[in-house]
């Protein structure tokens, strides 16, 4: 077993790959804390795992045949295969923790 601590708070803010995303990602594992502004929206698929705990705004998951979206203190577990891509529809900035391509143990 393992416990890995992620200080957060210490780590810089670095450039997304979207020019209204930021994102602090923990080195040791796929974790990531990530910032959304307004008006952003991916242009691009992803199929990963993720479970996603949005901390403010409202983050919009969008699926294959719906969208769905998650306030302020929801949570989302996407299952990997699942094609999704995010947006932010809101007026404020979302911040999110994400972790992906994780297993779950039965």
């Amino acid at each position: 077993m393992a416990c890995t601590h992620v200080a957060f708070p210490s780590l810089d803010w670095t450039a997304g790959l979207h020019p209204l995303e930021r994102k602090k990602t923990c080195a040791e594992r796929p974790a990531v804390l990530i910032e959304f502004a307004p008006g952003f929206d991916d242009p691009n698929v992803c199929a990963r795992a993720h479970v996603i705990y949005v901390l403010s705004g409202t983050l919009e998951i969008v699926l294959d045949d719906r969208s769905e979206c998650f306030n302020a203190g929801e949570c989302c577990w996407l299952d990997a295969g699942t094609a999704h891509r995010a947006r932010n529809p809101g007026s404020e900035s979302v911040v999110a923790f994400i972790a992906s391509d994780f297993q779950l143990s039965t």
